[in-house]
């Protein structure tokens, strides 16, 4: 129950105080009593009553002067604003005027009626609760005006007066605002005053609000003001807000410009390079124009032996290099250690003179922290209009071009699309193209390989696995393309494939009883991209699946390459539910300080290990050690390449949780592997 409203009453005749003090009590009211002015003032501090009643005449001050008092702050702020009701004589009108002008909240005349009394009281505290409501919530909202820089404005058609909402200043950090429609023209630029007479020319002419924005010169700067009305009111008056969007805009342009440029380099990143390029070729008509794809050799050895802030600081001053060769093309940073350019030329026999002329002295000694380090690079040059006629097509050529000339290694810095075809290992250019079309010619499938428990020899989980199927050489093999793919960057395309088509699978199968955790292969590529969990766990959400039922697998050496940047990815997909798998392990030269802080379920043994392990007392000593390692970590052992009977039964003996590999079953597409796991789960069941 809440606790009874504090009124006070000041009256100095003794008969009259208690007798209205009785009558609010029996109302329910806590009631406090001062028969003069100064005893009252320490009580409202005293007790900060929610009314007072008080008399006009009293001796020595009189209520009106105890009402400027209190109104004046003399008893605090928090009593300023409070009920403060007269009671004069019924024929007082001076009295009556004089309390308004006081202060005071309403009257009450002499002689009282109880009745009337409290009923007065009641609606008085009823609008004292309102009005406090009201100030709280101007307050609020001028605090949410000042943090959205919001106001509001009000222009009179008529008159041609603008007036703005309190504080509209010092929200747009100016001294004065234009007073007039014709005013507020005159501070906009030629542009959007046009837009600003035309709205509101149409809103006088059809009574429909504006909005829009325009930029405004306020003393020695612009600002940019979203301006919004509703119609036009009766009194043909235009009443809206405005909001002050300069840092909101310039935040935008900002975000845009890093959407499209690099933020280290400050170069184009690949897609404004493509459509700046694509808007010079299509104006170019017979100018001839190089694509140049410049890649940083060993950049990554720099990172480990300096650290990535080296590496970063080499990549700038290299992109400077380069800008400063060829101050007049289009230059970008396509992926971490690559750069790409174009430029126009007189002729075809020009571009790759001129090309080698500026670029070759890139190469040469960079000093980082102190150190002269040697830096090379390959590089790659397709022609336009000979080796393409869109900068995408330009590009490929030129990527295919450096890669193939990386790949010849030697002296050989630069090469020509041409020059390429030249050697007689031009089918990795050829299956290159095609891989990059495979994607949108649904030419990739999944096969999977079924996974076995030892203890319960159940089929508890399959491993996707990327097949191509070439449209004229057939199934190619994994391992002439998927190194391709981490090349040329669409393994990360191709990966978030992977994780939408081994959901929708895994879907299907459960549908028909069958149920198994996938496993994920993840890529080094896929984990330096931002958003990897989210992407993974979108698609799986995206068919009803849980986390826990997929296993993300990772390489040693993936995991190993920046370690401190996968602790912090696998905690993420740990956090999300997601399985953790490390797959290869002891192959690499991975911590165990490492192992013991990544967030891993599974660890995965290689198949090299396997492979000798009847025969190899050492294998069976490296496979035990891992089972033990395991086993004292919590985690899951799966041995790989199991092929034959005694490598099964060896790993029994050894601890092993669960095997895959061709004594259990070869990597199926999804119908057969659906039918194999069925009739194993009968056979079971049988059992």
């Amino acid at each position: 129950m809440a606790p009874a409203e504090t009124l006070l009453v000041i009256d100095d005749d003794p008969t009259l105080r208690l007798l209205v003090s009785s009558g609010l009590k029996k109302r329910g009211y806590h009631v406090v009593q001062a028969a003069g002015v100064e005893h009252a003032l320490a009580l409202m501090v005293q007790h900060s009553p929610a009314l007072v009643l008080v008399d006009v005449n009293m001796p020595e001050r009189n209520g009106f002067e105890f009402v400027q008092a209190v109104r004046n702050g003399e008893t605090g702020s928090r009593n300023r604003d409070k009920p403060l009701l007269m009671l004069t004589g019924s024929d007082d009108v001076a009295s009556i005027d004089q309390a308004f002008s006081s202060g005071a909240t309403d009257f009450i005349t002499k002689p009282i009626n109880l009745a009337l009394l409290a009923e007065r009281v009641k609606y008085a505290l009823r609008g004292a609760a309102r009005e406090q409501a009201l100030r709280e919530t101007q307050i609020e909202q001028a605090s949410a005006c000042r943090l959205a820089h919001l106001g509001f404005w009000q222009w009179d058609e008529q008159s041609d007066t603008l007036s703005w909402s309190e504080g509209a200043t010092e929200v747009l950090r100016c001294e004065t605002l234009p007073e007039s429609g014709q005013a507020l023209l005159s501070l906009v630029g030629q542009t959007d005053r046009l837009r600003l007479e035309a709205a509101l020319v149409s809103a006088q002419r059809s009574g429909e609000g504006i909005n829009l924005e325009v930029t405004l010169t306020l003393g020695n700067e612009e600002r940019i003001l979203r301006l919004q009305s509703a119609a036009k009111t009766e009194e043909h008056k235009l009443i809206g807000a405005f909001q002050d969007v300069t840092a909101l805009r310039a935040f935008e342009d900002k975000a845009l410009y890093l959407a499209e440029h690099d933020e280290l380099t400050d170069l184009p990143k690949r897609r404004l390079f493509l459509n700046l390029l694509n808007e010079r070729l299509s104006s170019a008509k017979q100018q001839v124009w190089s694509v140049s794809v410049i890649d940083v050799n060993r950049l990554h050895r720099i990172n480990d032996a300096m650290g990535i802030q080296a590496g970063d600081q080499l990549l700038v001053m290299f992109a400077q290099c380069l800008k400063q060769s060829v101050p007049d093309a289009l230059v970008c940073r396509l992926e971490a250690d690559t750069f790409a350019v174009a430029m126009p030329h007189l002729d075809e026999r020009d571009a790759p003179v001129f090309c080698r002329d500026k670029f070759l002295p890139l190469a040469g000694t960079y000093c980082l922290k102190g150190e002269e380090i040697f830096v090379d690079f390959t590089a790659g040059v397709s022609l336009f209009p000979s080796n393409g006629h869109s900068g995408d097509e330009l590009l490929r050529s030129a990527l295919l071009a450096q890669r193939f000339c990386r790949q010849q290694g030697g002296n050989q810095t630069l090469l020509l699309y041409e020059s390429a075809h030249a050697f007689e290992n031009v089918d990795a250019l050829s299956l290159e193209n095609d891989l990059r079309k495979a994607l949108d010619n649904n030419e990739f499938f999944l096969v999977y390989q079924p996974q076995q428990s030892l203890v319960s020899r159940r089929y508890v989980g399959v491993e996707a696995l990327l097949r191509w199927r070439h449209p004229t050489r057939g199934v190619i093999s994994p391992a002439d393309f998927i190194p391709l793919l981490e090349e040329s960057g669409l393994i990360i395309d191709v990966g978030d494939w992977v994780a939408k088509e081994a959901s929708r699978q895994l879907a299907q199968w459960k549908q028909q009883g069958i149920q198994v955790v996938m496993g994920i292969n993840i890529s080094a590529r896929q984990f330096e991209v931002a958003g990897l969990a989210e992407h993974i766990a979108r698609h799986a959400a995206s068919y009803g699946h849980k986390p826990q039922e997929f296993e993300l697998e990772i390489t040693e050496s993936t995991a190993m390459r920046n370690p401190q940047a996968t602790l912090a990815i696998l905690h993420k997909l740990k956090g999300m539910g997601f399985r953790l798998a490390i797959d290869d392990f002891g192959t690499g030269h991975s911590s165990y300080e490492y192992l013991l802080r990544f967030p891993l379920d599974t660890l995965k043994i290689d198949r090299s290990f396997i492979v000798e392990i009847a025969q190899s007392r050492q294998n069976r000593a490296i496979v035990r050690s891992l089972t033990a390692l395991s086993q004292g970590l919590g985690l899951k052992t799966i041995a790989e390449g199991v092929e034959d009977q005694r490598q099964l039964d060896y790993l029994d003996a050894l601890d092993v949780d669960e095997v895959q590999g061709f004594l259990l079953a070869r990597p199926m597409e999804p119908a057969a592997c659906q039918a194999f796991l069925q009739q194993q789960l009968v056979s079971v069941t049988a059992s």
